[in-house]
């Protein structure tokens, strides 16, 4: 049954990645949430950018996207892969490390968009990201809290 269940998020999963991919020249910096926490591109897009500071992320992401491509495709067939894999499958461990390097590569190259994404804006904008931070905790935790309470309520 776990197994199921796995292949099960396995194949939603995939199918996410696939829809959120799935509109061509619409470059938007990734939105989502590691852990609970904002991820670096969605909070600077709260800050006042310019317009030559707009284009410059554009063009960063532009110049990185075929590569992120590859690493999206590379890490979907890998997680494809292990999902209907067994665990005493001999290419089972193999598949296991390919996932953990495609994972390492994919943190690098977030991190090298951040540092470049980062170093265009100005130190006012810079000196505001600890305080978007602090906001994007306390919406998510009130958002949380609010599940948390509901979900309990309908167990009683």
């Amino acid at each position: 049954m776990k197994y199921l269940r796995k292949v099960v998020f396995g194949a939603m999963m995939i199918g996410a990645v696939a829809v959120a991919s799935a509109h061509p020249g619409h470059e938007r910096i990734h939105r989502s949430h590691f852990g609970g926490e904002p991820t670096f591109a969605r909070l600077i897009e709260k800050l006042d950018l310019s317009d030559a500071q707009r284009q410059s992320i554009d063009s960063i992401l532009e110049a990185s996207k075929a590569q992120r491509q590859a690493l999206r495709d590379q890490n979907r067939e890998a997680m494809a892969a292990s999902f209907n894999t067994l665990p005493d499958d001999p290419s089972y461990a193999a598949l296991i490390e390919k996932r953990k390097q495609l994972a390492s590569e994919a943190i690098q190259q977030r991190s090298d968009l951040n540092s470049q994404i980062y170093a265009l804006l100005t130190p006012e904008q810079k000196a505001r990201i600890p305080q978007l931070i602090e906001e994007a905790r306390a919406k998510m935790k009130q958002h949380r809290g609010g599940k948390h309470r509901k979900h309990s309520e309908t167990q009683l």
